[in-house]
């Protein structure tokens, strides 16, 4: 059986990073080019989020409502 051949697939050409949702834990796409203090919004729940570092340079994601 011959396999389908993906073409265009978006993951493969963009490398992403996952943040997780504090609200319903679900894994948050980041491009890498967001600023700490931008608001972004989960693709599952729709909450407003902003992006937080800690004191270790961690980036996590918090509710920004």
């Amino acid at each position: 059986m011959e396999r389908p051949v993906r073409r265009g697939c978006f993951m493969a050409q963009n490398s992403y990073s996952y943040l997780t949702c504090p609200m319903c834990d679900v894994e948050v796409p980041m491009a890498g080019d967001e600023k700490v203090g931008e608001q972004v919004y989960c693709p599952y729940c729709q909450t407003p989020l902003a992006l937080r570092k800690t004191k270790t340079d961690e980036l996590y994601l918090e509710e920004d409502y």
